[in-house]
């Protein structure tokens, strides 16, 4: 298996999903299990799978019991930050590169995942795959829905004329992305396209990161930092890593938002696991 050395894999796990209540009164989102298994413990093992090494976690909330967690895991260079005030995904970004230099330098990546998304070593491949061969500077991860519903909880993008029409034949060019919005509204809804918490970045996102101001829902916004790398000239690229239209009914099979959403992804879950013993 390859090793990726000059990828870091950042991991948000800071949040106190106030939406997962009363579960994560108790219980941080990082360690609720999905078929048996913490969500955290299940990302790092895809992304090990994967060949990645390199891990920097986020805490805050209820910190105590994810680095108790993180303490079962081997085989990985781990780095645990604190952060007192969430202050939204832009912000906990910077937290993790303010403190380490060499991310800061030319040549090195980092893929970032929140903790309520598992994916597997395909997908994180497939993306990675992407970023090496187009020499994008961005990489979002994208499902695609005709249920306007989605975008209450999803960014939205906007895909280069025709590119979409490529993407279905060549996944391995990915679509060109020119603009994106955060949990737009109806009337403001840009394509099919959403934007899911799982993203790759080169070291040209920091001053885009420092530049973005506080956002209406009082957060600062990641989205904002990658619409002004698209008007800056960056090359932002996505993929798709759901291969179906993807409905609201279904969509916390894959991202969990509300309490409902953890059976569905444990039911994604047990379904997998099934698969694999036919």
């Amino acid at each position: 298996m390859k090793t990726r050395n000059n990828t870091y894999v950042i991991i948000l796990a800071a949040g106190k999903a106030t939406r997962l209540r009363p579960l994560s009164d108790e219980k941080p989102k990082p360690i609720i299990n999905i078929n048996g298994i913490p969500m955290i413990s299940r990302i790092i093992s895809n992304f090990k799978q994967a060949g990645f090494s390199k891990f920097i976690v986020l805490v805050g909330y209820k910190q105590e019991l994810i680095r108790a967690e993180l303490l079962k895991v081997k085989d990985i260079e781990l780095q645990v930050i604190e952060q007192v005030k969430q202050v939204g995904l832009a912000d906990a970004l910077l937290l993790c590169l303010d403190q380490f230099n060499d991310l800061k330098s030319s040549g090195l990546n980092f893929f970032v995942t929140a903790t309520d998304i598992i994916f597997f070593k395909k997908e994180i491949n497939l993306m990675y795959s992407l970023y090496r061969n187009s020499k994008a500077d961005i990489i979002l991860s994208l499902m695609k829905s005709k249920d306007k519903d989605i975008a209450r909880g999803h960014g939205n993008v906007k895909v280069f004329k025709n590119s979409d029409v490529i993407q279905d034949s060549n996944s391995n060019q990915g679509l060109d992305i020119v603009d994106i919005i955060e949990k737009p509204r109806i009337g403001q809804i840009l394509s099919d396209y959403y934007s899911l918490p799982l993203y790759i970045f080169n070291q040209k996102i920091i001053k885009n990161l420092t530049d973005i101001d506080i956002s209406t829902r009082g957060e600062k916004e990641i989205q904002d930092a990658i619409k002004k790398s698209i008007l800056d000239g960056y090359r932002v690229k996505g993929i798709k890593i759901i291969d179906h239209d993807v409905t609201i009914e279904e969509v916390g099979r894959y991202h969990i938002t509300y309490l409902s959403d953890i059976e569905k992804m444990n039911d994604r879950f047990r379904e997998i696991e099934k698969r694999k013993k036919i």
